[in-house]
């Protein structure tokens, strides 16, 4: 047994050792390298999303004239403007399908994250939030009121429609496409090569390709209809369709760079597992559902969340086909903006909308990112 060294009163620690000091000193220039490497993206990144996201935030307070010099702070009044109006009054039956659905879906997911060893407070805050947002849902202005700008609200409806149509679509395309291109030999890279090709083409020439095709005199699609003996279909000026043509465009554009990478998770996933899944009698869809599916959990995760992001941007093909038209059954909120910004030079009310758009996708991305990854 050995005592334990007594340092005197009054005397110093003695020195650390030397590879203790040589240790701190080489994870201190790493550090210090790594912070070099990262300077000029950081330098970039604040120069053109953290500093616009400020001016925006500020901005949003003001009644900011483009091409004036009209800058009077407002307060809330852009927000107000935005979301509140007249009469608004409560009602349980506003939405109920809608309400309905966001309730039993968030139980459903809910119930399945506690089966998992979710952690409590994070399913009582989902709960909440859940809650909270069908109780918003229920205001609206009464049948003698109005909202302080119903356009607005109609530009929102058709952006959300337009992202829950088109995503799980472009998503799952995306996916079919892979699995049914995966390991084909070397004609698949043809054919990967012919559906990527629209992906980087320019949003005027995408439009201008679809809206010959969609035309109903001498589209190729109107032509197509009348040599079955159909009629041709006014897809663009047909508020019912207009919709669905856009979408159909940007499924033809965008549907290729999901496919690029699905077959790039695909050939992340070890062969093996498939050959051991075979030799224990799974059948095809065992398979995909306990090798593929779990194999391409951070891939779907990605693609999931940049589609919906990019959903929820929708402009170009929208403002070059039908202009938000015919009437405003194709406007979204996008447009919305650019139109207050730059026709209307309300700046601030502009930059205020933008805000809500871009807190609407930052938490719909969230919690889509931690329902996914926590299956995962």
């Amino acid at each position: 047994m050995t005592r334990a060294e007594v340092v005197p009163r009054g005397s110093t620690a003695p020195p650390a050792p030397p590879a203790r000091r040589s240790r701190r000193r080489s994870e201190r220039g790493g550090l210090l390298a790594g912070l070099a490497f990262l300077a000029p993206f950081l330098l970039v990144y604040v120069a053109f999303v953290i500093w616009p996201v400020g001016q925006a935030l500020q901005m949003s307070f003001y009644d900011w004239d483009l091409l004036g010099y009209t800058r009077d702070p407002v307060g809330l009044d852009n927000y107000r403007r935005m979301l509140w109006g007249t009469g608004m009054t409560w009602d349980l039956a506003h939405l109920a399908p809608l309400r309905l659905v966001l309730l039993v879906g968030t139980a459903a997911v809910l119930v399945r994250a506690a089966r998992r060893g979710a952690r409590r407070r994070t399913l009582v805050g989902a709960a909440a939030a859940a809650l909270l947002l069908a109780a918003l849902l229920g205001i609206h202005p009464s049948s003698t009121g109005s909202w302080n700008d119903p356009v607005f609200w109609t530009s929102v409806r058709h952006t959300v429609e337009f992202t829950a149509i088109s995503t799980p679509i472009l998503v799952g395309l995306g996916l079919a496409m892979a699995l049914a291109l995966h390991g084909r030999g070397r004609g698949a890279r043809w054919y990967q090569a012919a559906f990527f090709l629209p992906y980087v083409l320019p949003i005027s020439a995408v439009t201008l390709i679809w809206t010959f095709l969609l035309n109903p005199d001498r589209g190729l699609i109107a032509g197509a209809l009348g040599a079955v003996g159909l009629p041709p279909i006014n897809w663009l000026s047909n508020a019912d369709l207009a919709l669905w043509a856009i979408v159909l465009t940007t499924v033809w554009w965008t549907v290729g760079f999901n496919l690029v990478l699905f077959l790039a998770g695909l050939q992340d996933i070890d062969p093996h597992l498939y050959e051991a899944a075979a030799l224990d009698g799974a059948g095809r869809w065992q398979r995909f559902r306990h090798v593929t599916a779990p194999g391409l959990t951070q891939v779907t995760v990605l693609v999931a969340i940049t589609q919906l992001i990019a959903s929820f941007q929708v402009f170009g093909q929208v403002y070059i086909m039908t202009r938000g038209g015919p009437g405003d059954a194709t406007r979204v909120v996008i447009q919305h903006i650019y139109e207050a910004g730059f026709r209307d030079l309300q700046l601030g009310y502009a930059a205020a909308v933008s805000l809500f758009l871009f807190v609407v996708m930052a938490i719909v991305s969230a919690v889509q990112f931690r329902l996914v990854s926590r299956e995962a």
